[in-house]
């Protein structure tokens, strides 16, 4: 993955949350079957799970780039939850 690519993977899926209220455990579920469908989420399960990662050593501010009504520290939360998920898929 180039440098700055995992980044244009989490603004995915912040953007796919923009009129989401609850950044909960069903919807890390739902988003992560998405992923393993390919539904939404073109790049593959995989690919998200490594942009995860990334953002997870990340200093910076993950939710500059697309306005929506989730701080960061609810985004990053929902980010650790919906990468659990994937490694769930991964090892399934």
């Amino acid at each position: 993955m180039a440098t700055d690519d995992w980044k244009g993977l989490i603004n995915q899926i912040l953007y796919g949350l923009m009129f989401t209220p609850q950044l909960d455990d069903a919807t890390a579920d739902q988003m992560a079957v998405a992923m393993g469908e390919r539904r939404y989420f073109g790049a593959g399960p995989d690919a998200y799970a490594d942009a995860i990662v990334q953002a997870g050593r990340y200093d910076g501010p993950l939710t500059d780039e697309i306005d929506t009504p989730h701080g960061e520290a609810a985004f990053r939360d929902f980010l650790g939850r919906l990468g659990s998920r994937l490694e769930a898929l991964r090892a399934s």
